[in-house]
C-alpha cells in the first residue's frame, strides 16, 4: 500500500459523505415495449422493419454519427446493413445520417431488428434489453 492510499480514501469517504453521487452508467435499462432505447429523439428506431436494396444503396450526406450499442445484461453482435459491426460491448461505430438495417444476435436469437434512423452528427447510445 503506498503512501496516496489513505487519502484517496478519505478523498472518496469525504465525496460520498457530502452527496456526491457515483458516475451514472450511460443508459439507464431500456423498458421500451420494442426492446431497444435510444439515447437521441432526432434517432428513430422501427422494429421488425427492413430496408429494401434501392434504400440499402442510398447515398447518405451529412457528418458522421457515433453510435455506441449497449446489451442490458447480457452480450452480442451487431451487425449493420447486413455486415458484421462487433460484438457489445466493444462496438463504437461512426455512421452516416439515414436508415440502416440494424440486428443485434446473442448466437443464433436475435435480440433486436429493424431500421435505426441516424440523426446528422453527435453521438447515440443504444441500449438493446437482453431476453
Amino acid at each position: 500500500m503506498s503512501f496516496r492510499t489513505p487519502a484517496v480514501l478519505t478523498a472518496l469517504a469525504l465525496a460520498l459523505a457530502v452527496g456526491a453521487a457515483a458516475p451514472a452508467r450511460a443508459a439507464a435499462a431500456c423498458s421500451d415495449a420494442s426492446g431497444v432505447c435510444l439515447s437521441d429523439d432526432k434517432a428513430k428506431w422501427e422494429p421488425d422493419a427492413s430496408l429494401s436494396a434501392k434504400q440499402l444503396k442510398a447515398k447518405r450526406k451529412g457528418p458522421a454519427c457515433k453510435v455506441a450499442f449497449e446489451i442490458d445484461g447480457g452480450r452480442g453482435s451487431v451487425f449493420v446493413n447486413g455486415r458484421y459491426a462487433g460484438t457489445v460491448p466493444n462496438v463504437n461505430l461512426s455512421l452516416l445520417p439515414g436508415k440502416h438495417d440494424i440486428q443485434v444476435r446473442d448466437g443464433q436469437k436475435i435480440l433486436a431488428e429493424g431500421v435505426l434512423t441516424v440523426p446528422k452528427g453527435g453521438s447515440l447510445q443504444v441500449t438493446v434489453r437482453h431476453g
